[in-house]
């Protein structure tokens, strides 16, 4: 058992670490057992140290969810939250059963309709007789107050995502044209319920290294690219694209692994 200051001195590096870094020290601590001690440690684990994995979904007419989305998924991975951003209008929605943490940025539009990507969404939510027992959930919703139905959209998605058996951790957040400040002050809200539910993981067991398992082989994934954009500024010779594709299925990526993209063109394109 280790004394209170190197147990400390171990669990504020693992709470300061990530993903990657601890899957190197575990490593690194298993190659020192194999090539020293046989004997099994034990590490009783911290209760933030479970990485948690949400989903920001948006729904945008003019861009301003997209905005509030992205700044509130940019907050959550530098508080070492693994956060999926999508649009509603690329959102799986079979995979909405699945959702454990599951987070929506939504505007109104016209008479308290939903924007046009995310009509399929709110569609579905209504029109469909399924559960979503196991997910945790918060809305933001936009609006204008000068509308009488303000954020109406927001606050439909919210009450059906209840009825629907989710669990609100945060309450609706309706935000008006000047959203900033109470659009980072729901963010804060959320990130701090998000803290509170953490659970405690069991003990952390470390045993000597073992041979590892020869590679799986190779795996193909259907896929479609949705985004690609050029970061180059017009007029410059060099070419660096951002590219997002979605696949059929959840990818499944370790380190070490590698990756190849292998395009489908058409014949006759080929031909040319």
């Amino acid at each position: 058992m280790l004394a209170e200051p190197k147990l400390k001195i171990i669990l504020d590096l693992v709470q300061s670490s990530t993903k990657e870094e601890l899957i190197w020290m575990n490593g690194y601590i298993s190659g020192l057992i194999n090539n020293g001690k046989n004997q099994e440690q034990i590490v009783p684990a911290s209760p933030s140290s479970a990485v948690k994995k949400i989903t920001i979904a948006y729904g945008t007419e003019t861009g301003n969810s997209k905005k509030v989305a992205t700044e509130f998924a940019v907050k959550a991975k530098k508080k070492g939250i693994v956060a999926k951003l999508v649009s509603l209008d690329q959102y799986k929605l079979n995979d909405l059963s699945k959702e454990e943490y599951f987070f929506t940025v939504i505007s109104t539009q016209g008479e308290g309709e939903p924007p046009v990507g995310a009509k399929k969404f709110y569609e579905h939510i209504h029109n469909n007789g399924f559960k979503v027992s196991q997910m945790k959930y918060g809305v933001l919703a936009l609006g204008d107050t000068s509308y009488p139905l303000y954020c109406k959209a927001g606050e439909d998605v919210d009450i059906q995502l209840d009825k629907l058996g989710g669990q609100r951790i945060v309450p609706l957040q309706k935000c008006d044209v000047d959203f900033e400040q109470d659009a980072d002050a729901w963010f804060d809200h959320v990130l701090k319920s998000l803290n509170e539910s953490a659970v405690v993981a069991p003990a952390v067991k470390i045993q000597p290294a073992v041979e590892t398992k020869k590679a799986a082989g190779k795996k193909y994934y259907n896929g479609t690219i949705i985004t690609n954009v050029n970061l180059n500024d017009r007029g410059s010779n060099k070419q660096t694209y951002h590219v997002e594709v979605t696949a059929d299925e959840p990818i499944e990526y370790e380190p070490g692994d590698a990756l190849a993209l292998i395009p489908f063109n058409k014949i006759a394109v080929v031909k040319e």
